[in-house]
């Protein structure tokens, strides 16, 4: 199957390349820039093609990603071109205009499904994630192909249709982005200390800013598309604006009553109050988890995951606080940005060991009484230590240079190639505690 992503260089292009790539389909981008096309070309294993309508005429499935003020111009010049039976697709975060442009420009037999991935690019996979369809028109093949690879995936597929999308959306995203842009902006115009506030916070306030961080610190010009281009956000910033007015105007003349009324009115209609609860409690609970796990690993090793780049970190924690973590890594030290890290497993620190160390085999030969079940002894070692991988028993001798009633065994043992001579050193003491002698 031959895919073309129209801006396909752009974050969520390269995403999906990468995906449908995975699959095994012929995967074809497009761009303005050549030197971004080459590069996502050398990067993804893609083909790019400079000409949109030369690559959609090409393609089973033609999406377009690309931003949102450009998407309707940018739909009328590609969906002329698409083949018939193939399937026209787009991932932009309004549904009503872009549908109808897609419905409209392209040929009735051409198959179309308005698609709106809830998620940026950043995200390491579609586990979880949720993805909206609002199919205009299709055949049981295509939803069967996009809702299948969604399900290998593990996304959540929400069916909508283009109006209801952009209904929930203004508030989904045209509200909740609103409000904590304005956030923000309040935070600019009092020239507020954010940094020194987050001395005086309550774990909610601490979420909240992370929240609004995460939301100004990326694309504004998304941002902004997002509020411009869906025609329900207006209605919804006007009720808004009433809302806060309202509560300001109590504030303003100590109207507690009413103040309580209204709070009291608005949770009744949230419905669920407690599983609301019950989540954020999590939430805030993960703020403060890592960092108490941290602090009891001060001395020991840990591997920390950075979790943009992708890079381990394997080292000792020497210092802690509630922003830095600092480690010994192999003789450097490394400070870590708690928020962009997180603390690994002992099994995947271990596994990470293997990876970047490698590992490396060790003969240890031991005498005992011949009743001794040296199989077991093995299964002992083998949990013993984390820097052994692997134990087998390699030999087991009984002749002439063994005294009466004992045998020899000698032990293979697999080790992690990161500080051997210490685990040798445990490995001899284990052998001695447990009767052997070392031949």
């Amino acid at each position: 199957m031959k895919i073309v992503i129209i801006g396909g260089y752009g974050g969520m292009g390269r995403l999906f390349a990468k995906l449908f790539r995975e699959e095994g389909c012929d995967v074809i981008v497009t761009g303005r820039t050549e030197s971004k096309g080459r590069k996502a070309e050398k990067e993804l294993g893609v083909k790019y093609m400079k000409d949109n309508k030369k690559a959609s005429a090409e393609g089973d499935v033609v999406i377009v990603t690309v931003p949102i003020d450009v998407t309707i111009e940018t739909i009328k010049e590609v969906a002329p071109c698409v083949k018939k039976g193939s399937l026209l697709m787009d991932f932009t975060s309004v549904k009503t205009e872009p549908c109808r442009a897609m419905d409209e420009f392209s040929d009735n037999a051409v198959n179309v499904i308005g698609t709106h991935p809830m998620f940026g690019p950043r995200v390491s996979s579609l586990e979880g994630q949720v993805f909206i369809l609002t199919p205009i028109r299709t055949t049981k093949k295509w939803m069967k192909w996009i809702t299948g690879f969604l399900e290998k995936h593990n996304a959540r597929i929400i069916v909508s249709n283009p109006q209801e999308h952009d209904d929930m959306l203004a508030v989904v995203q045209g509200l909740t982005h609103f409000a904590y842009i304005s956030i923000g902006k309040t935070l600019h115009d009092l020239d507020f200390d954010i940094k020194r506030s987050r001395e005086f916070s309550s774990p909610i306030y601490e979420l909240m800013l992370d929240i609004v961080g995460r939301i100004i610190g990326q694309d504004p010009h998304l941002y902004a598309s997002i509020q411009v281009q869906n025609p329900r956000v207006l209605d919804v910033h006007k009720a808004f604006f009433k809302a806060a007015g309202e509560l300001s105007d109590m504030v303003r003349k100590r109207d507690t009553e009413r103040f309580v009324e209204i709070m009291s009115k608005s949770a009744k209609h949230f419905d669920d109050v407690d599983a609301a609860m019950g989540r954020s409690d999590k939430a805030i609970a993960s703020l403060v988890s890592e960092l108490k796990q941290l602090k009891k690993g001060i001395g020991k090793e840990v591997a920390l995951k950075h979790i943009y780049s992708g890079n381990v970190h394997i080292g000792v924690v020497k210092d802690i606080d509630p922003e830095f973590v600092v480690i010994d890594e192999s003789g450097v030290s490394r400070r870590l940005k708690i928020s962009n890290i997180t603390l690994l497993d002992d099994k995947e620190r271990i596994k990470h060991k293997v990876e970047g160390f490698g590992t490396i085999k060790r003969d240890f030969s031991h005498i005992f009484d011949k009743e001794v079940d040296e199989n077991f002894i093995a299964q002992l070692l083998e949990e013993f230590n984390e820097g052994i991988i692997a134990v087998k028993v390699k030999d087991v001798y009984a002749g002439k240079q063994i005294p009466g009633g004992r045998k020899s065994v000698c032990f293979r043992v697999s080790l992690v190639n990161s500080d051997v001579k210490i685990t040798e050193k445990e490995i001899n003491k284990f052998f001695k505690r447990i009767g052997g002698v070392s031949r």
